[in-house]
């Protein structure tokens, strides 16, 4: 008998109409379809999530101790005896300096120990001129060109630097022998003090009973001087710029000569 051959089946125009069945359009019956996806969790959000503790953790160290607050410093004392102290030469912590505006030509007093400049730069040799104003002698400085015709009233004299423990300058006049040559006690004396007064502080009082000049020494070492930066020509200059006569029309020579 022969085998009959078996036709191909073709889908009919009924078929291709009515779609494919439910089994050939479901997913699970599909071999070539993507597998259902499956839900992945990110390591890092995951670790955000869980809680930390510093304290759970092998390789945390443990907490510094606190380090007490520091203790604030006290302020100073302002009434510190220490600080408030200042030396002997205050107006050189200070910086600044006293200015000479007046220049006295007088005798020391007896209550101020005094030092005298020493060389010959600091002291004139001249001629003057005393007047009795009261209780108050003044001295005036004659022009060498009135000399011969003042030879009467005026007398020479030793013009001196000194200073004493307040730092005021003067000029001591130390009236010399007159033209006989002859000296006296209180001369002499005075002489002798200012000489002593170029190295040590002297205070020059008056011995009237012995009639002579006496001085006292400071019983503690005082320091020296600080001697004011000015020329011995300024010096002479303010000591006697309003005694100088250099006129016979002066008018202290017109009052000796009666014509004032």
């Amino acid at each position: 008998m022969a085998k009959a051959n078996a036709a191909p089946v073709f889908p009919s125009d009924d078929d291709r109409n009515r779609g494919p069945s439910p089994a050939e359009s479901s997913p699970l019956s599909s071999p070539s379809s993507s597998p259902p996806e499956t839900a992945t969790m990110n390591p890092a959000a995951s670790d955000s999530q869980l809680p930390t503790s510093p304290a759970s953790s092998p390789t945390s160290p443990p907490p510094a101790p606190t380090p007490p607050a520091p203790e604030r410093p006290q302020p100073p004392d302002p009434f510190n005896i220490e600080t408030l102290r200042c030396s002997l030469n205050f107006a050189d912590g200070l910086g600044v300096k006293k200015v000479q505006g007046a220049m006295p030509c007088r005798k020391p007093g007896k209550a101020e120990f005094v030092r005298v400049r020493p060389g010959e730069e600091w002291r004139l040799m001249t001629a003057v001129l005393e007047m009795e104003r009261g209780i108050e002698r003044q001295t005036y400085l004659v022009a060498p060109h009135l000399w011969p015709e003042l030879s009467g009233e005026i007398s020479p004299a030793l013009l001196l630097t000194c200073v004493n423990r307040q730092s005021d300058m003067f000029v001591w006049r130390i009236k010399l022998p007159g033209a006989d040559g002859r000296s006296n006690s209180w001369t002499e004396s005075a002489l002798q003090i200012a000489k002593a007064a170029e190295t040590r502080w002297c205070r020059l009082v008056s011995d009237v009973g012995n009639g002579h000049y006496s001085h006292f020494e400071p019983t503690v070492a005082l320091p020296d001087p600080q001697w004011p930066e000015i020329s011995f020509q300024e010096i002479i200059r303010l000591a006697f710029r309003d005694r100088l006569i250099d006129s016979l029309d002066h008018p202290v020579i017109r009052e000796l000569r009666g014509a004032a």
